[in-house]
C-alpha cells in the first residue's frame, strides 16, 4: 500500500496504483475505505488534468456517467460514484476482477461455440437493458452503444460477463461530439452504417456482436482484408470471408445466427436484442448450466499464460486485473 499512499486520494478514495493512461482519462485502482476496516476496491477513472480545463472533454466525460448512472443490469459495468477533485472530474466504477475479452482470445485463440453462445446470450441481456432505457419522465432514450468490441467486455474470475466503456454511446436526445464526416469507434467492429456517419438503431449494435462472436469462434476478423484500406472497404460493404471456416469452427446453427447479424443492410438482420437472443437460445448446447464456470476458469488460465507480475507501465497496454476499455479515446480508430 506504499504506492497507494504516494499517489494520494481522490475524494473519499485512496489510490492505490495507477493501472494506465489513455487519450482522455486515466485509471487507477482505488479503494473505499471506511470504521472497523471495511475496505472496497473500486476502479477510479479521471479525466486527465490537461483536459479538465476544456469544456468539450469535460461535458463528454460528465455524459458518460449520467448514462451509466440509468444503468442497473448485472451484465453491465456499474457506477458508483461521480465527483470533482481539484476541478477534475472523476467517475467510480465497479471493481471487476478478471481480464477482458481481448486479453482471454490473445491467449486462447479461439473459444468452443457453446461459451461463445452463453457470452453472446450475456451481451444480448445487457444490450436489451441499454437499448430499451427510459428517463425519469418515461421517455426512451434510444442508447446506441456504438462500441461493442472484446476490450469493453470484462469477464470476471467468478464467471461475470459484463459490458462496459459507455464513452460514445449515443442516444435520441445525446448531443453529438463528433466532427461531420467523421465516426468514432474500433473500425473492425463498426457496422456499415455507422461507418458511413449514417443514423443507428440497435442493430448497429447486433452487428458489432456478429463481429466479436464470429472472431471469438474462428479465431480471425470476419473481414478478408490485409490492410486499413481494404478494411474500411470491406467493413462498409460487409464483405465478409468465405463461411467455410466459420461453419466447419461453429456449426451451421450458430454459423446462421452470426451470417445474419452480419448483414449489411440494417432491415436484413435481427430486428431486436430479444431476436437475437431467441436464434441463439435456439442452438443445442451441452453442458449450459456450466459455461459460467468456463468464464472462471478461461480468467483463470489467461492470467496464469500472461503472468501477474507483469509491470503495468502508463505507456503500455495494462496486464492488470481490469480492462483497458475504460480509458475513453484509447484505442479508437476514426474512418
Amino acid at each position: 500500500m506504499t504506492q497507494g499512499a504516494e499517489l494520494g486520494t481522490v475524494g473519499r478514495y485512496r489510490l492505490v496504483s495507477r493501472l494506465a493512461r489513455g487519450g482522455m482519462a486515466e485509471v487507477f485502482l482505488g479503494v473505499l475505505s471506511g470504521p472497523e476496516g471495511f475496505e472496497k476496491p473500486v476502479v477510479l477513472k479521471r479525466l486527465l488534468p490537461e483536459l479538465a480545463g476544456q469544456e468539450t472533454y469535460r461535458q463528454m466525460f460528465a455524459q458518460e456517467a449520467r448514462l451509466m448512472a440509468a444503468f442497473g443490469h448485472t451484465h453491465v459495468v456499474s457506477v458508483l460514484d461521480f465527483g470533482l477533485e481539484a476541478d477534475a472530474p472523476f467517475l467510480v466504477l465497479e471493481y471487476v476482477e478478471g481480464v477482458d475479452l481481448a486479453r482471454a482470445l490473445s491467449a486462447r485463440g479461439t473459444l468452443a461455440p457453446a461459451l461463445v453462445r452463453h457470452l453472446g446470450l450475456c451481451l444480448l441481456r445487457a444490450l436489451e437493458h441499454v437499448h430499451g432505457l427510459r428517463d425519469t419522465r418515461g421517455e426512451w432514450l434510444g442508447l446506441v452503444h456504438r462500441d461493442i468490441s472484446p476490450a469493453n467486455v470484462l469477464l470476471g474470475r467468478t464467471g461475470d460477463v459484463k459490458l462496459g466503456d459507455f464513452g460514445i454511446a449515443k442516444g435520441l436526445r445525446t448531443p453529438s461530439r463528433t466532427a461531420p464526416g467523421s465516426t468514432r469507434g474500433k473500425l473492425r467492429y463498426m457496422s456499415p452504417e455507422q461507418l458511413r456517419g449514417g443514423p443507428l438503431d440497435a442493430r448497429a449494435d447486433l452487428f458489432a456482436l456478429g463481429v466479436l462472436l464470429y472472431e471469438a469462434v474462428v479465431g480471425r476478423s470476419p473481414f478478408a482484408a490485409t490492410t486499413d484500406a481494404q478494411l474500411l472497404l470491406a467493413v462498409r460493404e460487409a464483405r465478409l470471408e468465405p463461411s467455410d471456416a466459420l461453419e466447419r469452427a461453429a456449426g451451421p446453427a450458430l454459423t446462421a445466427v452470426l451470417l445474419r447479424a452480419l448483414r449489411p443492410h440494417p432491415a436484413e438482420r435481427f430486428a431486436s436484442t430479444a431476436d437475437m437472443a431467441r436464434a441463439l437460445l435456439a442452438v443445442a448446447v451441452e453442458d449450459e448450466a456450466g459455461q459460467p464456470w468456463r468464464v472462471a476458469t478461461l480468467v483463470a488460465e489467461t492470467l496464469a499464460t500472461e503472468g501477474r507480475g507483469t509491470p503495468v507501465t502508463p505507456e503500455k497496454k495494462p496486464r492488470g486485473p481490469f480492462s483497458a476499455a475504460l480509458l475513453a479515446g484509447q484505442g479508437d480508430e476514426e474512418a
